[in-house]
């Protein structure tokens, strides 16, 4: 790789990284600050820790297309510099909250920003890599941020939550300091300025010509992202800690190593996609976390080594899927539309997340506050993405022009 795109992978490869630390931040401390503003004995807990996180997604959801569009209209540097900014300004703000309804809104607001770094990134570094195979490494590599994130937002919970959630939320912030480096060091690349015309609204990317690409990417994305919040993300730290009884040290252990195996997976995604089919790997992917997910939840009831060894498990093929992405979703989408088409099948199906979220919370109010049986259940959207995968149409390995 050139020296421009070295600089193109660290600037978004970093971006997914905070992007990835910012979101994990409320999951991690959602017990502490809940705990504070609602009190945590309050019955509606798993109910309004839901609709905090529902809300955060509807804000990834919208940021996803705005951003998107951008992106493909005035320039992915641009956009992907304001979609750091806005994520990292809301996410400090969330440490000023003092009431459950002032956090979602931040949450809110900082997830239009993280909703529109993703499409943004993988759009931009697609476009500065020359060769096919580093095209494909790279991009497979930028999906490895958001693990190091949601590890880097671990170890700011365990160092700083002793402090206060508050403190925790407030170091968020840091990843403004971003835009410095992007704004010096990264430049538009030529596939987007040499575009003759670009996008006039959002919604072209509904023409007939991109519909089924842009459906199969849209059920791609939902059941990802479904399964992700309500079975990794989301529920996985605060079924640790509130069904399985596990203190703050375990319940770093235990995320850090899914986390890590998720790290792993993303870089071997790449490896495995030089060669194999796209719809293979998400397939196998999909059913291995439906699998995994559904036996972790419905038969593990205590804290120990089998808890560690599915989490790990469950992170390795959970981290294959969103590299696939990375690299499949640019070759369906020509340099006009990429951005915004991206923006759409990733973020804007977690309108549909939302919604699972919220369905999630009443399941474990529903099962007496039983997190495990409500995650069990959710994990059957995986199964729902093996599915779909059967109908994903397979690439001749290049960036769609």
């Amino acid at each position: 790789m050139n020296k421009y795109a070295k600089n193109v992978l660290i600037a978004t490869w970093l971006g997914w990284l905070f992007d990835g630390m910012d979101s994990s931040l409320y999951p991690l401390v959602a017990n502490q600050a809940l705990g504070e503003l609602i009190g945590k004995a309050n019955p509606e807990f798993g109910l309004i820790a839901s609709q905090v996180a529902a809300i955060f997604l509807l804000g990834w959801a919208f940021g996803g297309l705005l951003f998107g569009y951008f992106g493909d209209r005035l320039g992915r540097v641009k956009a992907l510099s304001l979609s750091i900014l806005t994520y990292a300004l809301f996410t400090g703000l969330s440490g000023l909250a003092h009431t459950w309804q002032e956090l979602a809104l931040f949450r809110f607001l900082s997830g239009l920003g993280i909703g529109g770094e993703w499409a943004l990134g993988v759009a931009l570094l697609a476009e500065s890599v020359k060769d096919n195979n580093e095209r494909i490494m790279s991009t497979g590599f930028l999906a490895t941020g958001f693990s190091f994130g949601y590890c880097l937002a671990i170890i700011v919970n365990f160092l700083i939550s002793p402090f206060g959630w508050r403190f925790v939320f407030l170091f968020g912030i840091f990843p403004a300091i971003l835009i410095f480096f992007i704004r010096r060091h990264i430049k538009e690349p030529e596939i987007w300025t040499h575009i003759g015309i670009k996008i006039k609204n959002p919604f072209e990317i509904f023409k007939k010509e991109y519909l089924s690409n842009l459906s199969i990417a849209f059920l791609l994305g939902v059941t990802f992202s479904l399964g992700s919040w309500t079975c990794v993300l989301f529920w996985l730290p605060l079924w640790l800690e509130r069904s399985l009884g596990a203190s703050l040290n375990e319940k770093t252990v235990v995320m850090l190593i899914s986390l890590f195996s998720h790290v792993i997976g993303s870089y071997i995604a790449g490896l495995l996609l030089k060669t194999r089919s796209r719809k293979f790997i998400l397939i196998n992917a999909y059913f291995m976390c439906f699998i995994t997910a559904f036996f972790m939840y419905s038969f593990v009831h205590k804290y120990g080594i089998l808890v560690i060894i599915l989490s790990a498990v469950l992170g390795f093929f959970f981290g294959i899927i969103p590299a696939t992405f990375a690299i499949y979703f640019p070759e369906l989408f020509p340099a006009k539309i990429r951005s915004t088409a991206k923006g759409f099948c990733y973020s804007t199906g977690r309108i549909v997340t939302a919604i699972g979220v919220l369905y999630s919370g009443h399941l474990v109010q529903k099962f007496n506050g039983q997190i495990g049986q409500a995650a069990a259940l959710m994990s059957i959207t995986f199964l729902i993405g093996a599915i779909v995968s059967i109908f994903a149409k397979e690439t001749d390995k290049k960036l769609a022009i």
